[in-house]
């Protein structure tokens, strides 16, 4: 059984590490040397996580217990735990500075294994209720005693969930195509799989066990959300004829909540964000009305949207008040929602991603009621832009975002931005501007009447080719004081003390305060104008904060190409 410990020499090299290439080097050549069954577990570990995202198992420690788990481990008063560790800022660190020297036991404790750290992580998400407390502290501090220093490092930033090293999912696919394909060229392949199966322990396993023939195979699961499909845009639609001629569908774009919904069999319904979080809890509602859909079993997608009693659009701040685990029940009355269905993947025991959009609206109309709270999106098909453009401003007067462009044949490319689905907001006509999705990578301190917060963000888009982030521009305008005052507490799980391997930067633009990419921002812009100073090549001019995008992951941010292509 692998020592937790080669696992921590690996966390220790990635640390020191600020190439993305040298990073998959690292895993790939550790991942090489573990056996095919621990081959989940470690993938798993190498992000900090003990399951998949959308299994929903949360550690949710407060700092506080973790400190008087370490203070008991060590021998030490908690007092001098927290003195120290508001010197370090960092648990991690404050762990390693006291279980240096640990007490000794009376009986010999043995080293902690990866299979025994990652069976107690789950046992810990699952304890609860009266006495539960004692027992978790009593695991973390067995688990101290069994490692070294730098391993309770570790160990406290994975029960903090603060592992963040820059390492991506993306990153250890790389890494797993090289050390078992023996080339990165596989990725594609991988990623196709991983879209349909956005789980990195089943796919680890697969490539570990099968190879590329079981990735193949990799089939949807109901119940295991798929990778989003994305949309791309065009400069005016005018353009559309050519990327999509002839008869389109146009539907509604709507400014609320992306969900996907899945029911088995046995009748069971379950809700996944953007982000693949699982959201069932937030809408006991939602669930009721997609149970009244004439299907045994389905994934379907749809947007959530808040609405008012005459069942009109409320704005999407509003509808972020239901992102609650308390008072659920008092909010499904205070901001009751809706969800306009666009999409369907499966359908009574049939993957139906793959046939024409066509077809699958069709068996929509047929399966979806047309009520108050649940309905067919809003949908026209038409090869005429004029008739377009008139659905677009209706759909803008009925308080919604545009209109969704779709080709008629276009199969549902899960995970990717492709060429089926046109967006066309209200942001794109002309003598409006355009909204990027940017990731924070870095802070500048503030001056003058800033002075004592950060000043202004450094921001960047996704480059998927390489799984980096290049700089696109620094933001200062649209920073409330309310927002100015939410950032430092927002941004501090991400900070890190050098540039993040999968961070490029120009030394024009290097910040104060560097962070892992994790936060995503929404950004409103007049035009991008040619760079020297961005890695992006070109920069956003007159960027304006809108708002968080807690909704989206990093690498769901605008991307490289798309700017490219605007």
């Amino acid at each position: 059984m692998m020592d937790f410990q080669k696992l921590v020499d690996i966390y220790e090299e990635l640390e020191q590490v600020s190439s993305g290439n040298k990073m998959r080097e690292i895993l790939a050549d550790f991942f090489k040397t573990v056996p095919k069954e621990d081959i989940a577990i470690v993938a798993y570990l190498t992000l900090g996580k003990f399951t998949s995202d959308y299994e929903n198992a949360v550690l949710g420690f407060a700092e506080s217990s973790i400190l008087k788990a370490i203070s008991s481990a060590a021998g030490v008063s908690s007092s001098k735990v927290r003195e120290s560790n508001q010197k370090t800022g960092d648990a991690g660190l404050t762990a390693e500075i006291f279980l240096k020297h640990k007490p000794q036991t009376l009986i010999p404790v043995g080293k902690l294994t990866i299979h025994e750290l990652f069976e107690n992580l789950k046992k810990l998400a699952e304890m609860s209720g009266t006495g539960s407390q004692d027992l978790k502290s009593n695991m973390i501090v067995r688990m101290y005693q069994k490692v070294s220093a730098k391993g309770a490092k570790y160990l406290t930033r994975i029960l903090l969930g603060t592992l963040r090293m820059g390492v991506g999912d993306m990153t250890v696919l790389d890494a797993l195509s090289i050390a078992y394909t023996g080339e990165k060229k596989n990725k594609e392949l991988l990623e196709n799989a991983y879209n349909i199966c956005p789980d990195v322990g089943v796919m680890a396993e697969t490539i570990a066990k099968k190879g590329l023939k079981g990735l193949e195979k990799i089939d949807v699961h109901v119940g295991r959300p798929i990778k989003m499909m994305l949309a791309q845009r065009i400069a005016s639609l005018d353009e559309l004829n050519k990327k999509m001629p002839g008869k389109v569908s146009v539907e509604g774009k709507y400014d609320g909540e992306r969900v996907q919904a899945h029911k088995t069999k046995e009748g069971k319904i379950q809700l996944f964000s953007r982000r693949l979080d699982n959201t069932t809890n937030q809408f006991p509602d939602l669930v009721k009305y997609l149970d009244k859909i004439n299907a045994k079993e389905f994934i379907l997608e749809g947007e959530i949207l808040a609405i008012d009693e005459n069942g009109k659009p409320r704005p999407f701040q509003t509808l972020m008040q239901r992102r609650r685990k308390n008072d659920v029940e008092a909010y499904i009355k205070k901001v009751p929602v809706q969800i306009k269905i666009f999409d369907l993947l499966y359908v009574d025991g049939k993957t139906i991603f793959n046939k024409p959009f066509e077809e699958r609206r069709k068996i929509i109309n047929k399966i979806v009621p047309k009520g108050k709270h649940i309905m067919p999106a809003e949908e026209i098909l038409t090869d005429n832009v004029e008739e377009m453009n008139d659905f677009f401003q209706k759909m803008l007067d009925d308080g919604y975002e545009g209109i969704m462009i779709k080709s008629l044949q276009g199969e549902y490319q899960a995970g990717t931005r492709g060429w089926n689905w046109i967006k066309w907001k209200k942001e794109y006509v002309k003598e409006m501007s355009d909204t990027f999705d940017l990731v924070v990578v870095g802070a500048y301190h503030g001056r003058g009447k800033r002075s004592g917060v950060y000043g202004a963000l450094l921001c960047a888009i996704y480059n998927p080719e390489n799984d980096s982030f290049e700089t696109l521009c620094k933001l200062g305008t649209g920073l409330t004081d309310e927002v100015l005052d939410e950032l430092p507490e927002k941004l501090k799980q991400y900070q890190s003390d050098k540039k993040p391997a999968r961070v490029n930067c120009k030394k024009e633009m290097i910040p104060d305060v560097w962070f892992k990419p994790g936060v995503v921002v929404d950004v409103l812009a007049a035009e991008l104008t040619v760079s020297p100073f961005h890695t992006a090549g070109v920069a956003l001019r007159f960027p304006r904060f809108l708002r968080f995008r807690d909704d989206k992951k990093a690498e769901q941010a605008t991307t490289l190409k798309e700017v490219s292509e605007i």
